[in-house]
C-alpha cells in the first residue's frame, strides 16, 4: 500500500490573524491508503509547489543539500485512493513549536499502512515556513521566532491559536475530507484520535479536554509547563505519553532553567495524577525532544530509524486498541517493553 497526499486550506471567517490582519488560514496535510503510483517520489516533494525556497531554508539551517535532494519518501501528492480499504479511523497531528506540518512522515506513513487516515494541522506564521498549494512561502514571523522560554503570555497566545485551529479543522473535517475523490467512503468519522508533540502536544490535550468525539490522544514530550489541569477540566479518553529519556529532574536540572523545570514538573505531575484509568507514561532509551519527528532525518542522525520504528509500534498499537477495538494490542506490545529501550516512569519521571 502507498500514501496518498492532499493539502487543503481552511479560511476561518470568524478569526482575524493577529499578524496578517485577514482571516485565518489553516492550511493542512491529508494522507490516505492509495494506489501504487511509480518510483518512490523524494522527500522534498512534500515542499510543493516550493521545493527549492524550503530545502535553501533547511540548508541555512544546517543540513546537507544533497541529502536532502535525495531523500526519498513513499508519499505521493494528489495519488488516487485505495477503495478495498474501509472504516479507517482519523489522527490529527498537532506538530511541535516551528516544525513543518510534513515532518512527521515516518509516523504518518507507518499509521496510514496500519489502517487510519492522518490529517497534520499547520501552524501559519509558527511553523518555520508554510506552504500553500497556490505557490504563497510564509516564514515564520520574526517576533514568533524570538520568544522567550519564559515568555509564558506569548506561549499560551500561541497555545490559544493552535487549539482554536485544531477545533475548526476538528468541526469542519468532512469538508476537507470531501476535497479528495472517494475518500469519505473509506473514513470512519466516529473514530478519531490526536497525536501531539511539544506545543502541539499540550494542544492537543486540550483538544482532549474539550471535544469528546476525539477518543484517544498520544502526547510526545508535550510541553508540559503549558499544561493546566483541575478536578474539573480533565480528559476522560486514553492516553499515551511518550517522553525523551531525560525527564526527570535530576536529568534535567542541568538542561533547563530552574524556572522552567519546576514549571514543566509541575505541569507533568498534574496531568499524572489526573489521568485516566487506561493511561499510559513511558519514555524512550536514547530519545530527544526532537526524536519525535522527521528532524533527525535531516541531519542523518545515527539510530533514528530503530528509535523511529519503536515509537511507531507503540503509537500504532495504542490507536489500534482504543480506535480500532483490537483488544490487548498495546498491552500486549508494552509486555516486551525492556527490550524495545521502553521504561514506564511514575509521576515524577523516574522509572517504575
Amino acid at each position: 500500500m502507498t500514501v496518498g497526499r492532499k493539502v487543503f486550506v481552511f479560511n476561518d471567517i470568524s478569526r482575524i490573524d493577529s499578524i496578517s490582519k485577514q482571516t485565518r488560514e489553516v492550511i493542512i496535510s491529508i494522507y490516505y491508503p492509495s494506489e501504487a503510483f511509480g518510483n518512490r517520489p523524494t522527500y522534498t516533494t512534500l515542499f510543493e509547489p516550493c521545493i527549492p525556497l524550503a530545502a535553501d531554508m533547511l540548508c541555512s539551517m544546517g543540513v546537507n543539500k544533497e541529502h536532502i535532494n535525495n531523500l526519498n519518501t513513499g508519499i505521493y501528492n494528489n495519488a488516487s485512493i485505495n477503495t478495498t480499504v474501509r472504516n479507517c479511523p482519523i489522527i490529527f497531528i498537532a506538530p511541535a513549536f516551528g516544525v513543518v506540518r510534513d515532518m512527521y512522515s515516518f509516523c504518518v506513513e507507518h499509521l496510514v499502512r496500519c489502517g487510519f487516515v492522518v490529517i497534520t494541522v499547520g501552524a501559519t506564521h509558527e511553523s518555520i515556513f508554510s506552504i500553500f498549494p497556490e505557490g504563497r512561502f510564509i516564514q515564520q514571523s520574526k517576533e514568533i521566532s524570538d520568544i522567550d522560554d519564559l515568555d509564558i503570555n506569548l506561549w499560551k497566545q500561541l497555545l490559544k491559536l493552535r487549539f482554536e485551529d485544531l477545533k475548526y479543522v476538528l468541526n469542519n473535517v468532512e469538508e476537507a475530507l470531501s476535497s479528495v475523490k472517494d475518500l469519505m467512503a473509506i473514513v470512519d468519522v466516529d473514530e478519531m484520535g490526536i497525536i501531539g508533540h511539544s506545543l502541539g502536544g499540550a494542544a492537543a490535550y486540550d483538544i482532549l479536554k474539550s471535544e469528546r468525539k476525539v477518543k484517544a490522544g498520544v502526547l510526545l514530550d508535550p510541553s508540559f509547563h503549558l499544561i493546566t489541569e483541575n478536578k474539573d477540566e480533565t480528559a476522560p479518553v486514553s492516553l499515551l505519553v511518550v517522553r525523551q529519556e531525560k525527564c526527570s529532574i535530576e536529568e534535567l536540572k542541568n538542561e533547563i532553567s530552574q524556572e522552567l523545570l519546576l514549571m514543566l514538573l509541575n505541569g507533568y505531575n498534574a496531568l499524572y495524577n489526573s489521568s485516566y484509568t487506561n493511561s499510559s507514561y513511558i519514555k524512550l532509551h536514547g530519545a530527544h525532544h526532537m526524536t519525535f519527528s522527521d528532524v533527525p532525518i535531516h541531519y542523518k542522525e545515527d539510530g533514528i530509524k530503530l528509535k523511529h520504528s519503536i515509537v511507531n509500534d507503540y503509537i500504532s498499537a495504542f490507536f489500534e486498541e482504543y480506535l480500532m477495538n483490537k483488544e490487548y494490542r498495546f498491552n500486549e506490545l508494552m509486555k516486551n517493553k525492556l527490550r524495545d529501550g521502553i521504561d514506564e516512569i511514575d509521576s515524577n519521571g523516574q522509572v517504575i
